[in-house]
C-alpha cells in the first residue's frame, strides 16, 4: 500500500492522537479511487444522470491517479512522468483534483468524515450566501456523528507553499454556521510534492468572528446531492450486480477498461430498475474497499503495487 505523510496543526486534543503530530497514512489504490470518485463536484452532479456520461465521469476521475501518481519502492507516491510533461495550467488543474482526493482519504481516515462534497454542486441553492466571494471554502461534509465540517483544499505541484495553506487556512474561517450548527472543524490542507513524495498538511484555525457566512443547507439537500449521481448510474447501467462484500449487499457495475468495479450499498442505492434474483459473494482483498459511506471499490491487477510502480504506459493487466 502506498505511504502518505501528513502533518497535522492546532488541533485540539479531543481531535484524537492521530492530528497531535506529523504521521504517515497506508491507504490502498482502491480507497483512494474511492476518494477520488466520491469528493463531490458539480461536474459529476450533472453529468453523470444521463446513460453512458455516467461512466465517463468516473473513468475520468480514475484515470487522473492513474496516469499522473506512481508508487516508489519506499511506498510513497511520486509524479509520474505523464505528469511531469504537462504544461502548466495542466498541472495545476491536476494538483487542484489530487489536493481534493487525497484530503478526502485523510479526513476519511483522521477525521472519521466520509461525506465531503464541493459546495458547487448546491449552488442553485445557495446563491444568496455563496455569490462570486472566492474567500469562502470549497467543501463541506458529514461526520458519523451528524456533525459538519467546512474545508479548503489547495493543491501545488512542487513543494510547501507556506502562503498557500495560511490561505486555505483563512478560508476554511469564513463559515459561521451550516443549517444553524458551527462547523465541527473547518480546516485548511495543502497536497504538495516534497523532494518528489507527495505529502498533506493540514490545519484547523480557530473561527473568524468577523465572517458571517452562514450556509442554510439542510442534512437531506446534503446527501441527495452526494447519492444521486452513483443511485442514477446504477440503476441505468446495464451491467450492475448485486455483490456480498463481508455481510453487506451492493449494487455494483465494472468499468473493465480501468480493472475496476464501483457500487453502492443497497440500503443508499434506492430502487433498482429491474429485481435480483441472486448476489455474488466477493472475497475481500487488498484491492477492494468499502468506505463509511458505502461506496464499494474493487481494483484489479492493474492496480496493485507492483504495477502501480511503472510508469502508466508500462503497466498491464497480470495474467
Amino acid at each position: 500500500m502506498p505511504l502518505i505523510h501528513y502533518t497535522p496543526r492546532s488541533f485540539a486534543a479531543h481531535h484524537g492522537s492521530q492530528l497531535q503530530q506529523a504521521q504517515d497514512l497506508d491507504p490502498s489504490w482502491a480507497e483512494l479511487i474511492w476518494a477520488a470518485i466520491s469528493v463531490g463536484r458539480a461536474e459529476l452532479f450533472h453529468i453523470i444522470r444521463y446513460g453512458d456520461f455516467s461512466r465517463f465521469e468516473i473513468s475520468y476521475r480514475v484515470a487522473i491517479l492513474f496516469a499522473n501518481l506512481r508508487e516508489l519502492e519506499s511506498r510513497r507516491l511520486t509524479r509520474s512522468a505523464a505528469y511531469d510533461g504537462l504544461d502548466p495550467t495542466e498541472k495545476g488543474a491536476i494538483s487542484y483534483f489530487l489536493g481534493m482526493t487525497i484530503t478526502k482519504a485523510a479526513v476519511h481516515r483522521l477525521c472519521d468524515v466520509p461525506w465531503l462534497m464541493h459546495l458547487d454542486v448546491y449552488r442553485a441553492d445557495l446563491t444568496a450566501v455563496l455569490s462570486d466571494d472566492r474567500s469562502r471554502p470549497d467543501l463541506v461534509g458529514r461526520d458519523q456523528q451528524g456533525r459538519w465540517i467546512v474545508v479548503e483544499s489547495k493543491g501545488r505541484t512542487h513543494s510547501y507553499d507556506r502562503r498557500a495553506l495560511t490561505r486555505a487556512k483563512q478560508q476554511a474561517q469564513m463559515v459561521t454556521s451550516i443549517a444553524g450548527q458551527a462547523p465541527h472543524l473547518a480546516m485548511g490542507t495543502l497536497v504538495h510534492f516534497d523532494s518528489d513524495a507527495l505529502q498533506v498538511h493540514l490545519i484547523d484555525p480557530e473561527p473568524d468572528l468577523k465572517a458571517e457566512i452562514n450556509l442554510p443547507l439542510t442534512s437531506e439537500k446534503f446527501f441527495e446531492g452526494y447519492y444521486r449521481p452513483f443511485r442514477n448510474w446504477l440503476q441505468r447501467e446495464p451491467g450492475r450486480r448485486r455483490s456480498i462484500v463481508g455481510k453487506r449487499i451492493f449494487i455494483e457495475a465494472p468499468i473493465e477498461q480501468l480493472d475496476l468495479a464501483v457500487g453502492l450499498e443497497e440500503r443508499y442505492a434506492g430502487s433498482p430498475a429491474v429485481d435480483f434474483t441472486e448476489a455474488e459473494v466477493v472475497r475481500e482483498s487488498e484491492g477492494t474497499f468499502v468506505g463509511k459511506d458505502g461506496i464499494l471499490v474493487r481494483a484489479g491487477a492493474l492496480w496493485n503495487s507492483s504495477s502501480m510502480r511503472k510508469e502508466p504506459q508500462e503497466r498491464t493487466r497480470e495474467r
